[in-house]
């Protein structure tokens, strides 16, 4: 039976593949034309990737259960941690767009910063979790969306720092990993278990 909490956590991990996939493509206009082409594309896949991370948060908390409620914690506080993370990208992008270059490069950097700490913090998390092929999935995948995020980070000090061009390319990198650890997650939602008659994953909507 699929809960409230299943169709939140699932509807949040598409919209974070759709989010990563709009950035990253927003991104790689920006860093192959050296202009801001393509910021726009930035700005609206992080605001998507805040919702879906908001929808996941408080779908894992509907979940919550005493066997599982440590591995649990560590996914409700990364993915808070990453909406904020991405709220606070979103803003700095607007800043640069509306012209306030350096100041909108700093709220960024801190924004991806924030935003790999929460990936982090739900790998961790997957780490916890029973040993399962989806929770490997789930540790790839978040470590994937964490380091991205990092390099998002480095690559807005290399701006901050008159480096642009390399700072471009880290942003490109960094970019594209997070739509590879996205969309790894969403593999890890279906991928049935080996383990026992049913042949199911660990959660429910992999049933459909």
């Amino acid at each position: 039976m699929i809960t409230h909490g299943d169709d939140l956590l699932i509807s949040g991990a598409w919209l974070l593949g759709i989010g990563t996939l709009t950035g990253a493509i927003g991104q790689t206009q920006q860093t192959l034309t050296g202009t801001n082409l393509g910021k726009d594309l930035v700005l609206k896949g992080n605001g998507i990737e805040a919702f879906a991370n908001s929808l996941q948060a408080i779908g894992r908390t509907k979940m919550l259960e005493p066997e599982n409620e440590i591995s649990e914690s560590y996914f409700i506080l990364g993915a808070w941690l990453e909406a904020a993370g991405n709220t606070a990208n979103a803003v700095g992008i607007n800043m640069q767009l509306n012209g306030s270059d350096e100041e909108g490069t700093k709220t960024d950097a801190l924004g991806s910063g924030i935003q790999g700490l929460g990936a982090a913090f739900e790998a961790f998390g997957a780490f916890l979790s029973e040993d399962s092929i989806s929770r490997s999935l789930e540790l790839k995948g978040n470590a994937l969306i964490a380091a991205g995020s990092f390099f998002e980070s480095i690559g807005n000090i290399f701006i901050l720092n008159e480096k642009r061009r390399i700072g471009e390319h880290i942003l490109l990198l960094g970019s594209w990993a997070q739509v590879a650890g996205a969309f790894i997650l969403i593999d890890a939602f279906y991928r049935p278990e080996p383990e026992g008659d049913e042949h199911l994953s660990r959660y429910s909507y992999a049933n459909f």
